[in-house]
């Protein structure tokens, strides 16, 4: 590599700084100083000048950017204060310098490089001193002492001429107000979840951010931090020769694009074109969903549906609807729920698995913790779904969290935000994110005998926000579990014959060519990889409603609503669906890179809600009634209280009704006795009714 001495390294600077975009910028320091004080300059204006003083200065960071900012200030006004400091920052740095944070090492000490990640910590603003003022408390003198790191340099000796005071011991005294201070604040990088695969555990990095750049940054943040990169030695008792690693920050860059690290190339946007004119496009993405699973063809579609998801609008008053989708897979042990929810953490371009067993509240949302910058102060560490901002939050076991836990899903389902006041931190933090979940019903497996909606364990707050909820069950059923018994075993015959390979030696009764042909429909029709960047490229488009589409749509709204209102004013759908029609009809429109929505995507959408209504709501058919779901308490619930509270009010008597009676007239209006006593029993806990004495009641 070429090596420069000093002069050569300014008269580079000096011959960057001559263009014209910087005096302006120079001129513009020069006028608003100290609000603007740095000077940001893309890489590829170095590299324009000179390739070898480019790669030099990656390698030398320190020693360049020094003289930089020597040739910046030679560059101000004369009458400019030396002492008023201007920041270079480099910006955009090459591909080749980007590293990965688990691939640091000690030959990157000191270099300049780019790391990309998601902000997980990051702690509040303090002032650092960099000058410090020291006066001698015996004759006065004053001295400056630069201060590097974190703890105070004092001066060794006074340096006053005369050296009267250097024979004996002499106490300094610091002049905190004219000293001199940059802002400073500590953050933490942790690798971004899409990059990982197989379970790795995320790394992280520490990193030191200064001055005007200070205080941008916020938790969940996706961003690409320059600088370079130090050592430090741990604290310890004894001395080690281990020593950690963190990251001087010169500048950040955040991501504008939501899916900016899936790298596109040019062949890949004409294979994602050439798809996308494919009829069998949608058959061909739910066959490349979890292929090993046999079925479910609905529950995939709506899963493809979910990847691509609807539009985020945001409106003329600031109002923002959102267009990530949720979906609730409820079903059976052993109908490969968790197998689902694994595969689409690992398939989305940005996904986070959790399970709610072992998942808190803090770990979903965001958790205060203390900062590490000496006075223990609390800061937030984002958890899994600020992680998975812009993309898929996959949450198994959620009957298993705590109901306090299963409540602060609540603003990150609905408002995507999540709000957090805890340990004097209040705060907003972004979790734009659709949510994938699973449960198990509440008795292990569903019952045919009682109602769906009862058997789901989950507060009906909380499935109101489910776009789409899909009962998943294991009945047994002689063609379809041959289906499925055939398909699992060609799965593991196809993993067997894998594993041995096709230069096996040959084994009596076993053709491996034949056992990998015969299993071809396990393997999925498009790759993890090009099924992902054709969803990150989809993600540019956003589709607008045709006329027909709208009013397919509408049609089939209002057609459910008026079938309410002839059966006793039973409310059968609501607005939050008619939400869900469009955004699943925006998806489907997405999926195929259309600018439009047009009538086959809407019908498409009207279909699954169909579908998941009537499995829900009225499995055996009958009238639905969307109050089962979103408040646990449906129309044949009130017209039975009705019926019972009916009863009571019209006994006469002072002592009020026996119960046995109440259940002999229950039982003439057409209600069971074991109704009958459920009812009562619900009016007696909230208060409608009591006993004035034993196995009586009365209204209240």
């Amino acid at each position: 590599m070429v090596s420069y001495q000093d002069s050569e390294i300014s008269a580079a600077w000096e011959e960057i700084f001559s263009k014209d975009k910087y005096r302006l910028m120079f001129a513009d320091i020069a006028a608003s100083y100290p609000e603007k004080k740095s000077i940001f300059i893309p890489y590829e204006d170095i590299d324009a000048y000179s390739t070898d003083f480019a790669m030099y200065l990656l390698d030398n960071p320190d020693k360049c950017l020094g003289k930089g900012k020597e040739a910046a200030r030679a560059s101000l006004p004369p009458a400019w204060d030396k002492k008023d400091v201007v920041n270079l920052r480099i910006v955009s740095l090459p591909r080749d310098a980007k590293v990965e944070i688990r691939h640091l090492r000690a030959k990157h000490l000191g270099k300049m490089v780019a790391v990309e990640g998601l902000a997980r910590k990051v702690t509040t603003v303090r002032p650092r001193m960099t000058q410090a003022l020291f006066k001698c408390g015996r004759c006065g003198a004053e001295m400056w002492v630069e201060q590097k790191g974190i703890q105070m340099k004092e001066p060794l000796m006074c340096s006053n001429p005369d050296g009267s005071c250097n024979k004996q011991a002499t106490q300094f005294e610091l002049e905190p107000k004219r000293s001199i201070y940059i802002d400073t604040q500590k953050i933490e990088i942790q690798e971004s979840p899409e990059g990982l695969r197989g379970g790795a555990q995320p790394e992280r990095i520490t990193g030191f951010v200064e001055d005007d750049i200070a205080g941008i940054m916020t938790a969940g943040n996706r961003v690409t931090i320059n600088g370079i990169i130090r050592s430090s030695e741990k604290q310890d008792r004894d001395k080690t020769t281990i020593f950690e690693i963190f990251m001087d920050v010169l500048s950040i860059e955040f991501k504008e694009h939501e899916y900016d690290e899936i790298q596109i190339t040019e062949d890949d946007e004409l294979r994602i074109l050439d798809m996308s004119r494919d009829p069998m496009l949608f058959d061909n993405i739910v066959a490349s969903i979890s292929p090993t699973i046999h079925g479910h063809e609905k529950v995939k579609g709506a899963i493809a549906l979910q990847l691509f998801g609807g539009c985020n609008k945001e409106m003329d008053d600031g109002t923002v609807i959102r267009g990530d989708m949720h979906v609730l897979l409820v079903g059976d042990p052993g109908v490969a729920k968790s197998q689902i929810l694994r595969y689409m953490s690992t398939l989305a371009p940005r996904g986070i698995y959790a399970s709610g067993k072992s998942a808190s509240a803090a770990g979903l949302t965001a958790a205060a913790v203390k900062d590490e910058f000496g006075d223990g102060r609390w800061t937030l560490e984002a958890g899994a779904l600020v992680l998975a901002d812009k993309g898929l939050a996959c949450i198994d076991e959620l009957d298993k969290m705590t109901s306090q836990d299963r409540s602060s899903l609540h603003e990150a389902m609905e408002s995507q935000r999540i709000s957090v006041a805890k340990a004097g931190i209040t705060a907003t933090l972004q979790c734009r994110c659709s949510m994938l979940a699973a449960a198990n019903p509440k008795f292990g497996r569903f019952e045919s005998e009682i109602s769906i909606t009862s058997q789901i364990d989950l507060p009906p707050a909380l499935m109101s926000r489910f776009d789409l909820i899909f009962v998943m069950r294991d009945r047994p059923d002689k063609d379809n579990d041959r289906a499925l018994t055939s398909h699992i075993l060609k799965v593991h015959r196809r993993g067997q014959a894998m594993q041995v390979g096709d230069d096996a030696p040959l084994m009596a009764g076993v053709d491996i060519k034949k056992i990998k042909d015969e299993s071809q429909n396990v393997r999925p029709i498009y790759d993890q990889d090009i099924l992902r960047k054709y969803v990150a490229f989809s993600k540019r488009i956003v589709p607008v409603m045709t006329d027909k589409a709208m009013e397919i749509i509408e049609d089939n709204y209002l057609s459910v609503r008026a079938s309410g209102a002839d059966k006793n004013e039973s409310v059968p759908i609501t607005a939050r669906q008619l939400e869900a029609y469009v955004r699943l009809s925006e998806a489907s429109a997405r999926m195929r890179l259309s600018r439009t929505v047009e009538k086959s995507d809407a019908e498409l959408a009207v279909d699954l809600v169909e579908y998941y209504l009537g499995e829900i709501l009225a499995p055996d058919g009958g009238q639905w009634d969307i109050d089962n779901m979103t408040s646990g308490f449906g129309k044949k619930d009130r017209d039975e209280l009705k019926i019972v509270l009916s009863i009571v009010e019209n006994s006469g008597t002072f002592d009020g009704i026996s119960e046995e009676e109440i259940i002999t007239l229950a039982q003439g209006e057409g209600l069971s006795e074991e109704k009958t006593r459920k009812r009562l029993r619900m009016m007696k806990d909230d208060g409608t009714l009591y006993s004035p004495r034993n196995s009586y009641y009365k209204r209240a």
